[in-house]
């Protein structure tokens, strides 16, 4: 029988100009010395952002965080101090800080907490699994960082404060919790522009739990003048209530990707697997489409109205190049520049990625200007339905 730990960690990060990431020097009891960042194991009932928060608070000293995106999962196996075979997940959290006085906590055998450019952070660390979450956050910090366009206070007050409620409403049932994904997840949201999109699952049927913690988000979104979406699966992976196959879709996708670039926030992770995908996204990508088109062709009076005409059709263009990704690796990097590379690969030449270049590069300025939205968004169902007949032909390799 192997025995299994649950941690969470963050790498701490100063900004996107100029960004240094916190770094621990630990000696530790059998006197071997480490570089690491801030992680522990998860607390009975805590969800692994809380103790991501917490254990930066206690190892460095460090108050006045704020959630900036999610890293993924590092998974290992070793061997525990009684040579029972043990297995331990860790959480990693992009958090910020405008406070670099960081105090290592000698209690817990850190000896010093030093800052760090990206580069030296990777060299320095001392764990080579490590690094790619280093990698991670440094790429976001630089992606953010030629706007610039600083983290979102409107995403980290959202995420926390749903999260901090969440988690005594989750408590009675194990089975249960909220996860954040989207750009809210993968860190390139954008104010003004991304929405704040958040998953639950294993709710109980026939229950007032959907129904609270839907009101908890709409009351959030209210407050802090954001987007934010809460979309729900029962005990059986299934969304609640029925939206169609599309949305189905969407959801176990987001349900398949927990750990990767969707993101615990309160409650447990899922202990069941969602209903398999579908093998042909054909459909989905139909629906796709069809909703670009149609949307292109409403007419829309006044600038919020237009502004959110454009932004709705270029997210579902997002969701299609998304989809048709992962049919080529289920795990494929989803952010838009990654996706590019990887539907750039498989299917040269596509105009979906180069309407998605020039709609990173809208984003990554902030998506001030409505009328290059709307000139990007008037390709949209074009590249889709580009995308839909290459996916029926051989793809190219290399």
């Amino acid at each position: 029988m192997t025995r299994l730990y649950a941690s969470a960690g963050a790498v701490v990060a100063t900004g996107v100009t100029d960004p240094r990431l916190l770094m621990l020097d630990q000696t530790r009891a059998n006197g071997e010395r480490q570089t690491v960042a801030p992680k522990g194991r998860l607390e009975p009932g805590e969800a692994p952002l809380a103790a991501a928060l917490r254990e930066v608070t206690e190892e460095a000293g460090l108050t006045g965080l704020r959630y900036a995106g999610y890293l993924g999962r590092e998974s290992y196996q070793f061997t525990d101090h009684d040579a029972v075979p043990a297995a331990k997940t860790v959480d990693w959290f992009l958090l910020t800080t405008d406070n670099t006085t960081a105090t290592a906590a000698a209690g817990e055998g850190f000896t010093e907490a030093r800052w760090h450019t990206p580069a030296d952070a990777a060299t320095t660390a001392s764990h080579p699994g490590f690094v790619a979450f280093l990698d991670r956050a440094a790429t976001i910090a630089r992606w953010r960082g030629n706007g610039p366009l600083p983290f979102s206070t409107v995403l980290d007050a959202a995420v926390r404060d749903i999260a901090a409620a969440a988690q005594p409403l989750l408590d009675p049932h194990p089975t249960a919790g909220i996860a954040v994904c989207g750009s809210a997840a993968r860190g390139d949201f954008v104010d003004g522009w991304s929405d704040i999109d958040l998953i639950a699952y294993g709710l109980p049927r026939n229950d007032d739990l959907t129904a609270t913690l839907t009101g908890l988000v709409t009351g959030t979104a209210t407050r802090l003048g954001a987007p934010i979406s809460l979309h729900v699966a029962d005990d059986t992976g299934r969304r609640v209530p029925p939206a169609g196959p599309l949305h189905d879709t969407k959801l176990q996708t987001a349900l398949r990707r927990i750990g990767v670039d969707v993101a615990v926030i309160a409650g447990a992770a899922p202990t069941t697997q969602p209903p398999p995908a579908e093998p042909d996204p054909h459909a989905a990508l139909t629906d796709l489409h069809t909703f670009a088109a149609d949307r292109a062709a409403q007419p829309a009076s006044g600038i919020p109205a237009r502004r959110d005409r454009a932004r709705r059709i270029l997210s579902v263009t997002c969701s299609a190049a998304r989809l048709a990704a992962l049919t080529i690796d289920e795990q494929a990097d989803l952010r838009l520049p990654a996706l590019v590379d990887v539907l750039d690969r498989h299917h040269p030449g596509a105009r979906i990625t180069h309407l998605l270049r020039d709609y990173d590069a809208f984003r990554r300025g902030g998506a001030p200007d409505l009328d290059t939205a709307e000139q990007l968004a008037g390709h949209a169902a074009a590249a889709i339905d580009d995308l839909i007949r290459r996916l029926h032909q051989p793809a190219a390799t290399g």
